[in-house]
């Protein structure tokens, strides 16, 4: 009975860890990336990101990113979020899958005008 409790209380931990604890490495990027190799990745639902857009991303919802994650190889990406669970999660999952993510923005914060100046 110990052991299903231990194994238990380890699950729930671990599923805690890939949704609230932000990835290490992955800076917020604001307005110092200039390079036009960078994609951006909007990873809002359909209906967050159809409100309120960015220039020249690439709109895949987290829940849709396991279908849809071969389409970023070999591209540099900054993952554009609304919270940190979204953020979390999608980084985590593309890291996992090869994909080089440089940082990721908010779309609440200040640093949401600088990614689209630097597209542009």
């Amino acid at each position: 009975m110990l052991w299903l409790l231990l194994v238990i209380i380890c699950m729930i931990t671990f599923f805690l860890y890939i949704r609230y604890v932000p990835v290490y490495g992955v800076p917020c990027i604001g307005s110092e990336i200039q390079d036009n190799d960078v994609k951006i990745l909007d990873v809002r639902d359909y209906n967050q990101s159809y409100k309120d857009p960015i220039i020249n991303s690439i709109n895949i919802p987290v829940a849709y990113l396991k279908r849809n994650y071969r389409e970023l190889y070999h591209s540099n990406i900054i993952v554009v979020a609304s919270d940190s669970l979204e953020k979390n999660v999608s980084i985590r999952f593309l890291k996992n899958k090869g994909v080089n993510v440089l940082g990721y923005s908010f779309t609440g914060c200040p640093c949401k005008k600088g990614v689209k100046q630097t597209i542009v």
